[in-house]
């Protein structure tokens, strides 16, 4: 911040801005669930949606260009000529980054959503609401899950252009090589993979849709300019090898529901999918864990060092345990209200027009609520 603050300082400022936003819209909306018409109710929560959007959006904006940093000139380690709607939106990296991501979120959410009811349905609860509330976050994964596929395809390319060691390390590719191939499993020894299963031309193919194409390796920079190896390609590997399960469960509900127009049958199906949600977490975090470790030693890609950029201010092993302290309480309320909820379930019953009301009760006339 010290040295760029000034150059992506604005998307961190138009992200509070966000942030606060929605909190408070948040709020309205929450809170306001029975005191508002509702109409008022429905549109309290569209800031809700446009804040995320750009809050969300600004941060990635951040990390895009941290990977493809632009949008200014550096004159003896000082920035100068700053033109932050460049650094912030002209670089190479934000598009597929961002399209990546929202698509991730998606998956992560659909498939966490029907873990929890694919456990219901495993163990009897097989009403209505158990339906929708599987159909609908199976359904939108689905969607998501094949269009990732792509949407990884063209990070690759980026990566490809932009951070070729970022590459090299993906596949432990040591020495520059023409028609590369892809490792599944093993282990970088420093040299080259070893106990992995070879793929031939893959790595060529994926990144430059040549199979004849050239890779450039580990070795094109100094070993102090590399990062760790093992746990990018372990990262990496992870990440895609849970994508492709997550495709796979995504096709198998998709081709019953389109012939079929029910669910599946198989008790396997929803095990498969009560072990997606969980999984889908850890595919997010690997990918994460990918294309900043895959960075590394830079923070600044091709600018600063990580180790030049670490804070000097006093404290922080203080503010990082409050930290933990206050996450670990919020993670066990939550806890403990989703048991609750859990033990009294909604009574979703269809109404006199044959539309079942959100929450029980929620649609009784004001007067009776002033009346009680």
């Amino acid at each position: 911040m010290a040295t760029f603050g000034e150059v992506f300082g604005l998307g961190f400022t138009l992200e509070a801005f966000s942030f606060f936003l929605e909190a408070i819209f948040i709020a309205i909306y929450v809170y306001g669930w029975d005191r508002l018409s509702p109409w008022a109710h429905f549109l309290s929560g569209i800031p809700v949606v446009v804040a995320g959007f750009t809050g969300s959006l600004m941060v990635l904006t951040v990390n895009a260009w941290m990977n493809s940093p632009g949008g200014f000139t550096l004159v003896d380690g000082r920035v100068s000529d700053v033109r932050p709607l460049e650094a912030l939106f002209g670089n190479d990296y934000l598009w597929h980054e961002l399209i990546h991501m929202y698509l991730a979120g998606y998956l992560v959410a659909g498939f966490l959503t029907a873990s929890v009811y694919a456990w219901g349905w495993l163990r009897g609860r097989r009403g209505r609401y158990e339906r929708i509330a599987l159909v609908v976050p199976l359904t939108i994964a689905a969607l998501a899950a094949p269009v990732q596929i792509v949407v990884g395809d063209w990070a690759a390319r980026s990566v490809a252009r932009e951070q070729p060691t970022k590459l090299a390390a993906f596949e432990g590719l040591h020495q520059s090589e023409e028609g590369a191939p892809v490792h599944l499993g093993g282990w970088y020894d420093g040299d080259e993979i070893r106990y992995g299963v070879p793929l031939p031309r893959l790595l060529s193919l994926l990144a430059f849709h040549d199979p004849s194409a050239r890779v450039e390796g580990l070795e094109e920079v100094p070993a102090d300019e590399r990062p760790p190896v093992n746990v990018v390609r372990v990262a990496f590997q992870t990440m895609v090898g849970i994508g492709f399960v997550l495709a796979g469960i995504s096709a198998v509900y998709l081709i019953v529901w389109l012939r079929r127009r029910r669910l599946p049958r198989s008790p396997w199906f929803y095990r498969v999918v009560v072990a997606a949600g969980p999984l889908s977490v850890v595919a997010l975090i690997a990918g994460w864990v990918t294309t900043e470790v895959g960075r590394q030693p830079w923070v600044v890609y091709g600018h600063m060092r990580t180790e030049a950029a670490v804070t000097g201010a006093s404290g922080i092993p203080v503010g990082y345990a409050t930290l933990l302290v206050v996450y670990a309480g919020l993670l066990l309320a939550v806890a403990w209200i989703l048991r609750r909820l859990a033990r009294a379930p909604l009574d979703v019953q269809p109404g006199p027009s044959g539309v079942a009301p959100l929450i029980a009760g929620a649609a009784r006339p004001n007067a009776e609520r002033e009346e009680r």
